[in-house]
This record gives C-alpha cells, sequence and structure tokens, in this order.
C-alpha cells in the first residue's frame, strides 16, 4: 500500500480534524473579507469623513476582526497537528523517513488550505451584498447608497489569506522541526503542572481589573476637568492593569486547589478540582482570549447599536422640521416660492416663521490646550448670532423676558456644559459699524435646537431694546435671515426636502460661499496681525462635483434629511460593529469547542483508569462536565463584567452624568450578556455531548 493510499484512509477515519481546521480557515477568509468588502466599498468610503472617529473606529474594528481570526484559527491549527502528532510519530518509529512524512504534511495542509480560502473568498463576495441589502433596508433613502465592489476589498481579503497561510505554515514548520519521537509519540500527554495559586489570587485579579478599569476610563476625565491636564499617550498602559488582572483572576479560577475548610468536599471533588492544573497556562491564555473576545463582543455591540439609535433619533428634538439662514443681503427662496414647491410635492406647511439676527462681535472665554496637555483660558473675538426677546418668543413659543443689559443663551435639548466654552462666555458684545459696546449679564439658558445650530459658540437672545440699539446703524452685510416652518408627517417629505435644498444651494451667492467655521471678524483679525486665516477660501459651493452641504456655514437643518445624513454616515460603524460582534461570538465559540474536546482528549486514558478503578459512570461524567463548565463560564462571567464595566464607565465619564438614553443602552448591554450567556451555553451541551463521546463516556 503506497503512502498516499494510507494517508488517505487516516484522513477518513479522522475526518473532525480536517473539518475543524478547514472551517476555521473558511470561517476567517468569509468573514475577513466580506468585511473588506464593505468596509473598502466606494460607496462607505464616501460616507466616512476623513480623519472622523467613525473612520477610526472603523479601523480598530477591521484589525480586531483580522486578529480574532488568526487567533482562533491558529487555534484550530495546533489542535489538528496536535492530533497529527501521533500518527506521524509512529510513521517514525516505523522507520519512515522523515523528510517524505513532511512533504506529505504540507501536501495535505496546503489542500486544506487551498479548498477552504477558495470557499471563504468566494462566499465573502455574496455574503457582503446580502449583509449590506439587509442593513440598507433600515436607512432613510437607501436607494441612493448603491452597493459597490471595489478590488481594494478583494486585495485586503487576499492580504489576509496570506498572513492567515504563513501562521499556519509556521505552526506546521514548528511542529515537523521536533525530532525526537518519544516526544512525538507524547505530545497529547504533555502537562505544565503549576505553582500552588494563593487563595488570594483570584481577589488581586478582580482587584485588579477594576483599577485598571478606572485609571484608563476615569482619571483622563477626571484629570481634565479637575485638573484642566490631559494625560500622556503612556497613560494608556494601565489598560495592562486590567489584563494582567484577568489573567491572575483565571489563572485562579483554572489553577486554585486549596483545601479550605471544607475538606470532606475538598477531597470528593480532587480529580475535578485538580485536573486542569496540569494544562493550567495553556487553559488560561485560552480562557483569556475568549474572555476578551466577549468583551470585544459587548462593546462592539454597545457602541453599534448607541451610534444607530443616536442616529435614528438625531433632529427629533428640533422642535421645527425646516429651518434656513444666510446673510440678509442675499436673495434667497421667499415664503411665496417655498409654499409653491411645497404644493407641488403635495406637502402641506402647518407653521412658517421668519426673523432677522445681528451678527456683533463677541469677546467671549473658550479654552485651549498647550503641547504639554495643560488647559488654559483665552479671550477671543469673533461674530455671534442674536435675536430679540420678542421674535424668539415668536418663532420658539418659549416664553422669553429680558431687561437691558440682560441675554440669554440658546441650546440645544440635551445640551451638557464642557471644558471649551460655557454659555456664560460673554465678556463684551460690540457693534461691528459703530463700535458702540456693552457687557451683558448672564440669564440662564434657553432650549431650541433649531437656533442653537445656526451659529458658533452659540446664539444670544437679547432684549428688545437692545436689539433696536443695536441694529441701527447695521446695513444687511451684518445681518442673517432665518427661515422655519413645520410641514405634515415630516419624514413622509423626502422629494420635497432634497428639492428644497437644491433650490436653496442654487439662490445661494458668493456672500454665503464659506466654510463652516468661517468667521469675518477673525479673518480680519488674522489679517491684520499679517497671518493666514485657515476657514477662508470657498467652501465648494459653486463646485458641484467636490461640494459637501455639511462644510457649508448656511447648510439648512432639514429633518428628514438630517436623520438620513446622520444613519448613512454611521450605518458603516453600525454595520461593521454587528458584524464584529457576530464574528467575535463565532470565534468564542470555535475556541470553546475546541479547548472541550482538548481537554476529553487529552484525558481519554485517565477516564478509563477511572473506570478500571471502579468509579461510577456518573461519577467520571461529573468530572468531565465540571471541566467544560469552567472552560465556558469563567470567561464568558469575565468578559461580561468587564463588558459592563467599560459600558458603565464610559456613559458616565464622557459627560459625568447617566441620562435615560445611557440607561436603557446599560439595558441593552444587559440583554446583549443575556444571548451570550444562551449561545455560550448551547455551545457547552453541544461540546459535553461530542466530549463524551471522545472520553467514551
Amino acid at each position: 500500500m503506497t503512502m498516499n493510499k494510507i494517508m488517505a484512509k487516516l484522513r477518513k477515519n479522522s475526518k473532525g480534524q480536517y473539518t475543524l481546521l478547514g472551517v476555521c480557515i473558511f470561517l476567517s477568509v468569509l468573514m475577513v473579507s466580506a468585511f473588506a468588502f464593505l468596509y473598502f466599498s466606494p460607496t462607505v468610503q464616501e460616507l466616512l469623513p476623513t480623519g472622523g472617529d467613525t473612520r477610526k473606529l472603523s479601523w480598530l474594528l477591521f484589525f480586531v476582526t483580522a486578529a480574532g481570526c488568526t487567533i482562533f484559527t491558529i487555534y484550530g491549527a495546533d489542535l489538528f497537528f496536535k492530533n497529527k502528532s501521533r500518527e506521524f510519530g509512529v510513521f517514525l518509529a516505523l522507520g519512515e523517513q522523515k523528510r517524505k512524512l513532511e512533504v506529505q504534511l504540507f501536501r495535505e495542509v496546503a489542500l486544506i488550505l487551498l479548498k477552504y480560502v477558495f470557499l471563504g473568498i468566494l462566499a465573502a463576495i455574496p455574503v457582503s451584498w446580502l449583509i449590506w441589502k439587509a442593513f440598507s433596508k433600515m436607512l432613510i433613502g437607501a436607494d441612493q447608497m448603491r452597493y459597490r465592489f471595489t478590488p481594494l476589498g478583494i486585495a485586503a481579503g487576499l492580504l489576509f489569506t496570506a498572513f492567515l497561510i504563513l501562521c499556519i505554515g509556521a505552526a506546521g514548520i514548528r511542529f515537523v522541526k521536533r525530532t525526537n519521537i518519544m516526544d512525538i509519540l507524547n505530545d497529547r500527554r504533555k502537562t505544565e503542572m503549576v505553582k500552588e495559586i494563593k487563595p488570594w489570587t483570584g481577589k488581586l485579579g478582580l482587584l485588579l481589573i477594576i483599577i485598571g478599569l478606572l485609571l484608563a476610563m476615569a482619571v483622563p476625565q477626571l484629570s481634565a476637568h479637575l485638573f484642566l491636564q490631559l494625560m500622556p499617550p503612556v497613560w494608556n498602559l494601565t489598560w495592562l492593569i486590567s489584563l494582567a488582572g484577568l489573567y491572575l483572576f483565571l489563572l485562579s479560577a483554572v489553577a486554585h486547589s486549596g483545601i479550605g475548610k471544607k475538606r470532606e468536599t475538598y477531597y470528593k471533588n480532587i480529580i475535578s478540582t485538580n485536573l486542569m492544573r496540569f494544562t493550567a497556562r495553556q487553559t488560561t491564555r485560552n480562557m483569556c482570549v475568549i474572555a476578551l473576545l466577549i468583551f470585544v463582543i459587548l462593546i462592539s455591540a454597545f457602541w453599534g447599536i448607541m451610534y444607530y439609535v443616536s442616529a435614528f433619533i438625531n433632529g427629533d428634538n428640533a422642535p421645527v422640521d425646516y429651518s434656513l439662514h444666510y446673510p440678509a443681503a442675499e436673495s434667497q427662496l421667499t415664503k411665496a416660492e417655498i409654499e409653491g414647491l411645497a404644493d407641488e410635492y403635495g406637502v402641506d406647511i402647518t407653521l412658517y416663521e421668519e426673523t432677522r439676527a445681528l451678527e456683533l462681535i463677541i469677546r467671549h472665554v473658550s479654552r485651549d490646550y498647550d503641547d504639554n496637555g495643560k488647559y488654559f483660558d483665552i479671550e477671543t473675538e469673533k461674530l455671534a448670532s442674536f435675536v430679540s426677546a420678542s421674535d424668539f418668543t415668536r418663532i420658539s413659543g418659549i416664553s422669553v423676558t429680558l431687561s437691558s443689559g440682560e441675554y440669554r443663551t440658546v441650546v440645544g435639548s440635551n445640551y451638557q456644559r464642557t471644558i471649551w466654552v460655557g454659555p456664560d462666555c460673554l465678556q463684551a458684545v460690540t457693534n461691528p459699524v459703530t463700535g458702540d459696546s456693552f457687557s451683558p449679564v448672564f440669564q440662564g439658558t434657553t432650549a431650541f435646537e433649531n437656533l442653537a445650530l445656526m451659529s458658533d459658540p452659540f446664539v444670544f437672545i437679547i432684549s428688545d431694546e437692545d436689539y433696536l440699539r443695536f441694529s441701527s446703524g447695521l446695513d444687511e452685510a451684518w445681518m442673517e435671515n432665518m427661515v422655519f416652518f413645520n410641514v405634515k408627517d415630516v419624514y413622509s417629505t423626502y422629494a420635497f426636502a432634497h428639492a428644497l435644498q437644491d433650490a436653496f444651494i442654487g439662490r445661494a451667492t458668493a456672500l454665503s460661499d464659506h466654510l463652516s467655521l468661517y468667521d469675518a471678524h477673525e479673518e480680519k483679525l488674522a489679517a491684520e496681525a499679517g497671518k493666514s486665516y485657515s476657514y477662508s477660501g470657498s467652501c465648494g459651493l459653486f463646485d458641484e462635483s467636490g461640494f459637501q452641504t455639511g462644510s457649508w456655514k448656511y447648510a439648512p437643518f432639514i429633518k428628514v434629511l438630517t436623520k438620513q445624513d446622520a444613519m448613512q454616515l454611521v450605518a458603516v460603524f453600525v454595520l461593521l460593529s454587528i458584524y464584529i460582534s457576530i464574528l467575535s461570538l463565532t470565534a468564542c465559540s470555535v475556541m470553546s469547542y475546541v479547548r472541550s474536546l482538548t481537554v476529553a482528549l487529552d484525558n481519554k486514558n485517565m477516564f478509563a483508569d477511572l473506570r478500571r478503578l471502579g468509579a461510577a459512570k456518573a461519577y467520571t461524567e461529573r468530572v468531565l462536565r465540571i471541566q467544560l463548565k469552567k472552560i465556558y463560564l469563567f470567561p464568558t462571567a469575565a468578559g461580561c463584567i468587564i463588558g459592563i464595566l467599560f459600558a458603565a464607565l464610559l456613559t458616565f465619564f464622557n459627560d459625568m452624568r447617566i441620562d435615560v438614553f445611557e440607561l436603557n443602552m446599560l439595558g441593552v448591554v444587559g440583554i446583549l450578556i443575556v444571548v451570550i450567556s444562551a449561545v455560550m451555553y448551547i455551545m457547552y451541551r453541544v461540546s459535553l455531548k461530542k466530549a463524551e463521546a471522545i472520553a467514551e463516556l
């Protein structure tokens, strides 16, 4: 019988080993390639702002995806080679040449790689398309978001595939380099007994997890708010404290075997209690990876759902559906033209208000930080919008009464004071034409979402007397017109919204062709000081190919389009977050399943010895069951605890409070924990059944 026939017969009798390695390779290539096809799609790349947080987080998720897939594929490969060690050693003992065995082994591995890599890449194309189509159903105006394929996605998938092949090849080379036949034959019998683990190790691990999270998440925020100091980048290393704590906690769970106070219970369970100590380090490392993957599941899903819900309710707090503002000297759409366009699209306007705002020079206090990360206060001058108390009451329906010399600040409905600039920032207000100036007294804030979006840092309300006083002498160059109107059933006015926006942009002139942060007074001060002004120049208003509404100073607020834009912006990140969660859960399941089979395989002879010594079947089953429970319970519990702590600290220290929305999001994390626990329990039952068959119980 030839070697090829012998190997074919061995493959037939060991289908599970080959299938497991193939599934690991297939899932890894499929998930990373599909991820790459989605992320590098031109549609996705056009949606993500260059250098924005969403793009950075998406890159982070991409690397986490690749790392997770690599880890559990290498783990599957190690198990494959471990299972091959016995037959490899037997052939060596029978006198077969090692070189010939190496060639045969790598031929088999190459066939597995070629088959499952090809299937993975082939399946990634329809899978990524189906995922995109399913997710786009949740978006407003999804017909505008075509899924486009790109060679860059293929290149990224192939690059990862090449890296995976190298990793599996390295594992194979490491396996065949061993020359001692007895080492190969006894590879599955090796143990790595650890020293006695002290009872306080687990408690210390939990303490370090909490300390690490607090240092990494709480200290930077507290330092910024209380001491006005940014923490240096090296402070990010405090995350390693939590990682060390996780290792100690799981090592204690695996290897601690103290007698304690209940001696009878200890001796009754002595085998199940001490069994994992023989592979403690390997088991602990495996559990750490699973716990971290579960943490990634929770945080990815938490971020994704939080982004989605935030985008879904984005703009809903605005009391007015449509609001426009533009330079008063510009000839823009009139009320009659807007109503005519609404009639054309069958839209009913239920409320319509107009007002005029003054553009006055303010001297205000804001905050910046230097190269050493130290915050400092700075007084600057710029233009800001001012409306009268009576006009504000009319357009908002909120009664505001102010005396001369007083002002209120318009903020968003969920406004929370930041360290950068406060609503009481005004030091002085000056008429840019006459030079008339006064220092108003702060009288609090008033929430009106639509108006808050029209000026940086804020729109301010002043008394009618002060409004008349400062409007005298001002020409239209220092004024803005503002339009507010509601429509019936706003989310069914998508076509009208697009037409109105196009008409508004079409009527714009060079007077409004400015970037969103442009300020005429700041530009003037920069010119007088001989400095360049970074926000000067055109925003591309008349360049159809390069114009982005979001970069325009006078971009209109249209509730239905705002929601669509927000949803499209975060859709990619949400999609990738959910995708990485599914991937990580799959990796956890595969790694736990493989580890369970390893326990049964490594201890098969021990279970046989127990039966020979007279142990009841129920006892041996109980020993195996306890081992598998540890494999699933401890990393799941550790990952969920770290995940919920991280989410709670993130929501609180983001703005030093937890609102109803954030509480709901923490509730979502709780639901995710239940789902993860259910999936892991199902995998435990599947693993237990398979492990009992392997151990012949």
